[in-house]
């Protein structure tokens, strides 16, 4: 398994272990996001005995969902020092690379199996463990909404909770789907080495835009968000025509 860094941190120097250091974490900070925000909606409801309504309790919860998943991160520790001889070795695994391999100075990240696997693994149980939160969240969000409502709301208010409720669903699933997809190619590269670097390259892009998605995301589900934008355009647009002053031309004198 081997990295190239063609970015901005890599134009201005910052070493490949750093980078992937900070990749590694802000993936796992992105995916735990999601947890909080289904944790957040499913602790807002009062009959929910498993609401956490401490900021201690809720710090400890997400904080050691995190230190579990961006364990990930101490895999750096076996990157191998003489990146020659990786190189060497990950040829036998590869014998035709492209030719950015030999031109650019590639970190190659392991070179053992087994260390790749049990790394495979590692992000499998990552993985399951923040589905397995989510899904629990979602579960009694649904089950308190959806199965037992609480009678002291009103029906219209419970219309407007699940509503809510369904956006947040595609405005969260829609930017994952984009980070396991990027996490799925690199097991089935891992696993089958049959993975082209055009696929690979594309998931890479896809998982840089992933900010840009959510955003796309947020704005297209939630309709209050929707009017927000096209308020702030609209209100640009008028102050812009206001701005533009329309001079009439100073009529003409005749002398007699």
């Amino acid at each position: 398994m081997s990295l190239l860094g063609v970015g901005l941190s890599s134009w201005l120097g910052i070493s490949m272990r750093i980078q992937l250091a900070s990749g590694i974490s802000i993936i796992f900070i992105m995916t735990g996001s999601y947890v909080f925000v289904y944790e957040t909606r499913s602790s807002s409801i009062q009959m929910n005995r498993f609401k956490m309504t401490r900021t201690s309790t809720r710090v400890l919860y997400h904080g050691v969902l995190f230190l579990v998943s961006s364990g990930m991160v101490l895999f750096m520790l076996v990157i191998p020092e003489d990146q020659v001889a990786a190189k060497l070795e990950s040829l036998k695994r590869e014998p035709c690379p492209t030719v950015e391999f030999f031109e650019n100075n590639v970190l190659v990240v392991f070179t053992d199996p087994y260390i790749i696997n049990f790394a495979l693994l590692y992000i499998l149980i990552a993985i399951l463990i923040t589905i397995f939160h989510i899904l629990f969240h979602v579960i009694c969000t649904v089950y308190h909404l959806y199965i037992v409502p609480p009678k002291s709301i009103s029906i219209e208010t419970q219309k407007k909770q699940r509503k809510f409720f369904i956006g947040i669903i595609f405005q969260t699933t829609i930017p994952l789907f984009v980070l396991w997809f990027f996490v799925l190619v690199l097991i089935v590269d891992a696993i089958t080495f049959s993975v082209s670097q055009e696929i690979m390259n594309l998931a890479v892009v896809a998982c840089a835009a992933h900010g840009l998605i959510e955003s796309v995301a947020v704005i297209s589900v939630h309709q209050s968000y929707r009017r927000a934008v096209l308020g702030m355009v609209s209100r640009e647009n008028q102050d812009k025509a206001s701005d533009v002053q329309v001079v009439a031309p100073a009529p003409r004198r005749s002398f007699i």
